[in-house]
């Protein structure tokens, strides 16, 4: 008879990792945040903001005419 610990370590009630990704407008810059309401963009790597739901990205686009783009961790 199995548990309900040995179905944990079975990987069964296991919850699925959410994908995450780094948003980058057409010059190639990160989003790394908000500021005084308005996303802003860095040209390093390391200042990127990890998102992981579509909706931030709907309304990253609100706040700038730059084309957006995905990119998956």
């Amino acid at each position: 008879m199995k548990t309900k610990g040995m179905k944990k370590l079975c990987g069964k009630n296991r919850e699925k990792p959410e994908l995450t990704f780094i948003v980058l407008n057409e010059a190639a810059q990160v989003f790394c945040g908000l500021q005084g309401g308005y996303p802003q963009f860095s040209d390093f790597f390391d200042d990127a903001k990890p998102l992981a739901n579509d909706e931030q990205v709907k309304m990253i686009q609100k706040g700038t005419s730059f084309k957006l783009e995905k990119c998956f961790l």
